[in-house]
């Protein structure tokens, strides 16, 4: 009974009700910063000079080597008759000629394609996200992605996966063997299948055989008003050389001694790139 009385006592009027007790505010975690000058990837390989601009710009363009880290916050750039490839430890990108490239420093890594060609392949998986002036390309396998001209042309090369290019709120989705391109401020157009691959190669299956410092003569048909020609080495498919050629023939000098393979995609009038063609062969052989 005394346990009831005591608590059915009010408290004296001059306490007051008790205070309630505020909850906690809700705070959010501060943002992640970015931070510049990371190392992500190193540049793998180059046949003419690459410059870099680090993300403060204070010392302007200067010459990098093979072998270098890449860095967020760099900025890339290859000669107008070279190449690079840029490699990610799950990925790689091969820079055309006259070719820039940016790693912004920000949180979620992506790379972006300033001007020029980059052929971006994710070794069975999702390559890093791709960005140009207006463009987004996320996928798995292999894609050419130039820029040119307030425009964006997208190439899906791989025999499988699938890449989808967003832009103004809209998306397309590209399989192996389509492509398509992006106006500035525009949404991609629908997706359409890639020209035919160059064919009648020559030098062709049976090698050319060249004295060092001398150059071969690359034929092929049919004839376009652009192309873009690889060379690799016997053994490997890592792309040595790279140009973009707007004439037939092409002379095209090999500066090492060994036998390479090469091969030439062609672009139609709107820009889009084929597939690459079967391979040729040249032999460098010492004088």
């Amino acid at each position: 009974m005394l346990a009831l009385v005591v608590a059915g006592v009010a408290p004296p009027a001059s306490l007051g009700a008790p205070t309630p007790i505020p909850a906690p505010r809700a705070t959010k975690p501060p943002p992640a910063t970015p931070v510049a000058g990371v190392a992500v990837a190193t540049l793998g390989w180059m046949d003419a000079r690459v410059e870099r601009e680090d993300a403060l710009g204070k010392s302007g363009w200067h010459s990098i080597k093979q072998g270098d880290a890449v860095r967020t916050g760099d900025r890339l750039r290859t000669a107008p008759e070279g190449m690079a490839r840029v490699d990610f430890p799950w990925m790689s990108v091969t820079a055309g000629p006259a070719t820039v490239l940016h790693i912004p420093a920000e949180v979620v890594l992506s790379l972006v394609l300033g001007e020029g060609r980059g052929e971006f392949e994710g070794r069975g998986r999702d390559i890093l996200k791709v960005r140009t002036a207006d463009a987004v390309i996320r996928g798995t396998g292999r894609i050419v992605v130039r820029r040119e001209s307030g425009r964006t042309l997208v190439m899906a090369m791989a025999m499988d996966g699938t890449f989808r290019v967003e832009a103004s709120g809209e998306a397309v989705v590209l399989q192996a063997g389509e492509g398509t391109f992006v106006r500035d401020g525009e949404a991609p157009r629908p997706a359409q299948k890639l020209p035919e691959a160059p064919e009648r190669l020559r030098p062709g299956a049976d090698p050319l055989y060249v004295a060092s410092g001398e150059s071969a003569t690359l034929t092929w048909s049919p004839a376009a008003a652009s192309s873009h020609v690889q060379v690799m080495a016997l053994g490997s498919d890592e792309v040595l050389m790279a140009r973009d050629v707007s004439h037939l023939p092409y002379t095209l000098l090999i500066p090492w001694e060994g036998t390479f393979r090469w091969r030439v995609s062609s672009r139609d009038a709107q820009g889009l790139e084929s597939r690459p063609s079967e391979e040729g062969l040249i032999c460098v052989v010492e004088k």
